[in-house]
């Protein structure tokens, strides 16, 4: 009777059953909160836009879920998705960070390295843009370390500290990292360094060469976080960003054709197993089909439960790490340190800089640990590959 009046399938029923019910826990389950930057450090400028923080009152996963916002957003405009996740036990954080300027200025630089020093001066501060002026204290990674340290202090109950290692390191295998737009491509860059829970790309990523009609070079460059491990989640009519460039993109990461494009408005979850989503619903209150994948609707609510909940422990991509590597410290002014139960004695290691060129290479010397001396390098993010395992470290 219900089908035959409102005209909608069976499983559209259902989803929207759902979506109002979810609603109800979301409201009934979360609690949601503003954290000024100024009150994580001093140094930051008190008129700055606060991080949204959300908990989950009565389950835990013990996992955090940090959000990226586009270009020229505030934190406070992903409370959708934010108290979402948060409903499925995440602890959230909607950062707030520079992202005034947007990444397709770059899009026209004859830089073929334009984008991963864009990317990298936001992400870690590294002074290489000539597009951008983000210092080490107002880039993402500092910016969450700091939030996190601010939370455990606060609220030593809900233990923040459990995604950090150390007081200045995070610990990406806890973290779920996601974003629209500009905080997509940041999303999956951090996911090219660390070894992240989960990456969730909604809009993006929109870093693409006009100059060369190509793939920033940074997303074509081997990551460290598995690709059955990314999400990808497009508007098929995006206005602000073409779908072929974001699609070819996806391409450059690796993750299409492996994972053919499914439609989310035509199957139903789990969306034939692919990882490359895309919808053709109306923006409503979004304004537009780029905010649509972030907008609340029932159709989102089943895409972000697959996106954030799927099994991803298994995969042809999964590389077969025999050994574990403890590294520190992290980050570091000169000297690091490799550990492992295993033999070093003899072990080679090279060290790659953050736009790919090696600037480092030799072998252990010594059975118990690996002594690396970075104080020639400058300041700056690199890779240190050792057997099968890609390690990340910051040099200050």
């Amino acid at each position: 009777m219900l089908r035959a009046t409102i005209g909608a399938t069976p499983v559209r029923i259902i989803c929207i059953l759902t979506f109002f019910a979810l609603t109800n826990i979301c409201l009934s389950q979360v609690t949601t909160f503003y954290v000024h930057p100024i009150q994580t450090d001093p140094r930051y400028e008190a008129a700055q836009d606060s991080h949204v923080v959300f908990i989950n009152t009565a389950t835990n996963i013990h996992k955090l879920f940090l959000f990226l916002g586009g270009s020229g957003s505030e934190a406070r405009q992903y409370l959708a998705i934010g108290t979402f996740a948060a409903s499925l036990g995440f602890d959230v954080i909607s950062l707030s960070y520079p992202n005034a300027i947007p990444a397709a200025v770059v899009g026209g630089s004859p830089d073929s390295l334009a984008f991963d020093k864009f990317t990298q001066e936001v992400c870690y501060g590294t002074p290489l843009s000539p597009f951008v002026d983000v210092d080490t204290l107002n880039c993402i990674y500092t910016r969450t370390v700091n939030v996190i340290r601010y939370l455990d202090a606060s609220y030593p109950d809900q233990n923040w500290d459990q995604y950090l290692v150390d007081s200045s390191t995070l610990d990406w295998s806890k973290i779920a990292v996601g974003g629209h737009s500009q905080g997509s491509g940041h999303a999956c860059y951090f996911a090219k360094f660390n070894e992240v829970d989960r990456v969730l790309m909604f809009s993006g990523p929109n870093d693409y060469s006009f100059y060369y009609s190509s793939p920033a070079h940074w997303l074509k460059v081997p990551g460290v976080t598995a690709l059955n491990r990314h999400y990808a989640y497009l508007a098929l009519l995006d206005e602000l960003v073409p779908f072929d460039n974001q699609l070819a993109n996806l391409e450059g990461l690796g993750l299409f054709p492996l994972h053919d494009t499914v439609s989310v408005d035509l199957v139903s979850p789990p969306y034939n197993g692919s990882h490359c989503l895309y919808t053709t619903q109306p923006p409503g209150l979004a304004i537009t089909y780029h905010n649509s994948t972030i907008r609340l609707s029932a159709t989102n609510f089943a895409v972000w439960t697959y996106m954030l909940t799927s099994d991803v422990s298994t995969s042809v991509q999964e590389d077969v790490r025999s050994d574990t590597y403890i590294l520190y410290p992290n980050p570091t002014h000169s000297m690091v340190n490799i550990q492992s139960e295993s033999d070093m004695l003899g072990k080679r290691y090279t060290v790659w800089n953050a736009i790919g060129q090696l600037v480092l290479k030799g072998r252990s010397e010594e059975s118990a640990i690996i002594c690396i001396d970075l104080s020639s390098c400058p300041a700056g993010l690199y890779l240190v590959r050792i057997d099968n395992k890609t390690l990340s470290v910051i040099k200050q």
